[in-house]
């Protein structure tokens, strides 16, 4: 097994062992393409991102999560540029494999789609280093409020009685 060329740290873990929704799991390749394109321009690896997002979403779908994607990427690129690690991936042997960073950012949006915020505090944490960067949340949060988890329980935001119309006027 060998690490992406520009990853710079070998912590590795299984992606079979984390607790990612098949949604998650399929940005897993769009990102690292996204992240490829950030570190080499030259690849376009952008297209590639856009491709695999249309073909398991559709177009609609998959063009708007690689447009929510990119502003996800762009702010964490500013926040760590060089030493971010990522798997390559169009490396066959690295596709079950996550580096930290890629477990961090991972985390971050699954517990954002999920709208648990002590979770992803803590994951936006360690994928900065400490930095609680306004703008990489804001962009996470756009993300998950775009494409949130689907058929799990999240907290209501009205906890108060509410007004409906029960019957009509004679």
């Amino acid at each position: 097994m060998t690490l992406h060329p520009t990853a710079l740290t070998a912590c590795t873990q299984r992606v079979d062992g984390c607790p990612y929704d098949a949604f998650e799991m399929g940005l897993l390749p769009v990102i690292r393409h996204m992240l490829t394109t950030y570190r080499s321009p030259e690849t376009q690896a952008w297209v590639r991102a856009q491709t695999v997002a249309v073909e398991r979403w559709g177009e609609t779908v998959g063009l708007a999560l690689c447009q929510r994607m990119q502003g996800v990427i762009r702010m964490l690129w500013e926040c760590r540029k060089s030493d971010l690690s990522f798997m390559d991936p169009l490396d066959l042997d690295q596709r079950a494999l996550l580096s930290d960073d890629e477990e961090a950012l991972m985390d971050m949006l699954h517990h954002m789609r999920r709208d648990q915020t002590p979770k992803a505090r803590d994951a936006v944490e360690r994928l900065t280093g400490g930095l609680m960067d306004p703008h990489l949340i804001r962009e996470g949060l756009k993300l998950a409020a775009r494409f949130p988890a689907v058929g799990e329980a999240t907290p209501s935001r009205h906890s108060g009685p509410r007004l409906s119309v029960v019957g009509g006027t004679a």
